[in-house]
């Protein structure tokens, strides 16, 4: 995992897991991969731990072509939150030059 991965989800707690928290993410992760063939995919800067949870849990009852499109979507998302970080990184060297 990148370095930004890791800081977007210890931002969303999810370094913080209960053992009940940890368990639950493990299940849902082992069905969700079983049944997709991928893995999960949000833009965890967007939510919290239980959020993310529960959302993994609600998307594992969709059809492959509906949960390949909203991971899509994921993606989109974490693209455009990384790429707006960036610009705004670039902003204050520029600024401070």
């Amino acid at each position: 995992m990148s370095l930004t991965s890791t800081l977007e989800q210890q931002q969303a707690g999810l370094n913080m897991l209960t053992e009940d928290e940890y368990n639950q993410f493990l299940t849902c992760n082992r069905i969700y991969k079983e049944k997709f063939r991928f893995p999960f995919i949000i833009a965890v800067a967007d939510y919290t731990k239980s959020e993310i949870l529960q959302m993994m849990q609600s998307r594992l009852t969709n059809s492959y072509e509906e949960e390949f499109q909203i991971a899509l979507k994921e993606i989109n998302r974490i693209a455009e939150l990384r790429f707006t970080q960036l610009t705004e990184k670039m902003k204050s060297i520029e600024i401070t030059e």
